[in-house]
């Protein structure tokens, strides 16, 4: 199974371009095989696509949050990652606390698949754990795989209560990407290996539906962005069957 990085764990070294393409040296020098992108810090796009390339980088997929989605121009938005060569756009999260919420992020998500589909790239949505409270009746995760695929992030379903194998054997169908993340039992994030999730046991779901990709996160990595990673990469090569 491939390891890709969610670029959100090293925010803390990328300010620009120039340091945006340094950490790209950094996270393939660490081991990890592919990138998603949360945001690209003003990069040109063939300039990233040039630089993805030359470190055999696959650019797995994007993270832009529904706030994002909504102010930006979508046909440029999502030009600009088909440029980069990126394969999935995901909503990074959204408000679901209401139908208003829900209905209005049904309207974006489907405007996004239908632009998306057209330059052969896939919409998906990241769960947290507030998707799987119900509102009127109805649990929000639920009703946004029902027409949108979800790049399921396995922390926060845990901390959902979900059991992670059943959940995922479940919407095998409806899972497009995955995140591995680990934490305590109380909601905060950390290093693979160094918390309580159900780490091997979504290694094996992952296999078993046939995910060809693990995405590493960490909301709150310490003591900085990237000996955090590196610590994520190395406890999972030597602690797990990837």
């Amino acid at each position: 199974m491939k390891i890709a990085l969610q670029m959100y764990n090293v925010r803390d070294a990328i300010s620009d371009p120039a340091t945006l393409f340094a950490a790209l040296e950094k996270v393939k020098e660490i081991g990890y095989e592919g990138v998603e992108f949360a945001g690209c810090f003003g990069a040109d796009a063939t300039a990233l696509k040039e630089k993805l390339a030359s470190l055999g980088l696959t650019a797995l997929g994007c993270h832009e949050g529904l706030g994002n989605i909504d102010k930006s121009d979508m046909d440029e938005m999502l030009a600009f990652y088909h440029t980069v060569g990126v394969q999935h756009f995901i909503c990074a999260g959204a408000p679901t606390g209401t139908r208003a919420e829900l209905d209005h992020l049904r309207a974006q998500l489907t405007a996004l698949q239908e632009k998306a589909g057209k330059l052969g790239m896939k919409v998906g949505y990241h769960n947290h754990a507030h998707e799987f409270k119900p509102v009127d009746g109805v649990l929000p995760i639920e009703e946004i795989g029902s027409y949108c695929p979800l790049e399921l992030d396995t922390y926060w379903s845990f901390i959902a209560g979900e059991d992670n194998r059943s959940y995922m054997r479940k919407i095998k169908d409806r899972i497009l990407l995955i995140h591995l993340k680990d934490g305590s039992a109380d909601g905060t994030p950390c290093a693979i290996g160094e918390g309580v999730a159900d780490i091997q046991t979504v290694l094996d779901a992952a296999k078993e539906i046939g995910s060809e990709w693990i995405i590493v996160e960490n909301d709150d990595p310490t003591p900085d962005g990237l000996s955090d990673v590196r610590r994520s990469i190395e406890n999972l090569k030597a602690n797990y069957s990837l």
